[in-house]
């Protein structure tokens, strides 16, 4: 799937098909959760240097609070478990990508480092709503999601979101969180 995306140029095979709206949602979605990565980083950064450590970007409570809330609303809609975890761990792995970046770069570069982090309970209530958004678009869209010519599908909405002036470390994250989102 990833290599899917990554091997679609503009004007390929997969560039040129017919512009198929249905899976813009979910794209968008995937994009605005990961834009909370950069909070997050600054957030985890921030308070690490308040406390004289280094930043902890995996969270395994936070993550598994987020796979068993997932978990519970795809139940409810009907989707199996194991795609749910493959979505959200896709998610999850893609902003730890831009969180671990960022982190890199501050350390060569402090200046880069936001001025003023927010607290991460102010993002967590946007990547809450975002999750949501995310299980009811695998639901409205499972058929399309599920099926064998899913990564094409994807490539479309995945590339305009890459043409919006993302840097190289957000592209990566993206097409790592969107290469999740294909279930069997």
């Amino acid at each position: 799937m990833a290599a899917t995306l990554l091997m679609a140029a503009p004007g390929s095979r997969a560039q040129t098909l017919d512009e198929d709206p249905a899976l813009d949602r979910i794209v968008s979605l995937v994009a605005e959760r990961l834009d909370t990565a950069d909070a997050v980083a600054a957030a985890k950064w921030a308070s690490a240097t308040q406390n004289g450590g280094e930043p902890a970007i995996d969270d395994p409570v936070r993550e598994a609070q987020v796979y068993a809330a997932m978990a519970r609303l795809g139940a409810d809609r009907g989707l199996p478990e194991s795609w749910i975890h493959q979505v959200f761990y896709g998610q999850i792995e893609a902003n730890k990508i831009v969180q671990r970046g960022l982190v890199t770069r501050w350390r060569f570069d402090p200046a880069a480092m936001p001025s003023t982090p927010p607290d991460l309970a102010s993002v967590r209530p946007v990547i809450d709503r975002v999750n949501i958004e995310i299980v009811d678009q695998l639901a409205l869209r499972r058929v399309e999601l599920t099926g064998a010519n899913c990564a094409e599908r994807l490539v479309p909405p995945v590339f305009g979101v890459l043409s919006a002036g993302r840097d190289a470390l957000h592209q990566a994250a993206l097409v790592r969180a969107a290469a999740a989102l294909c279930g069997s």
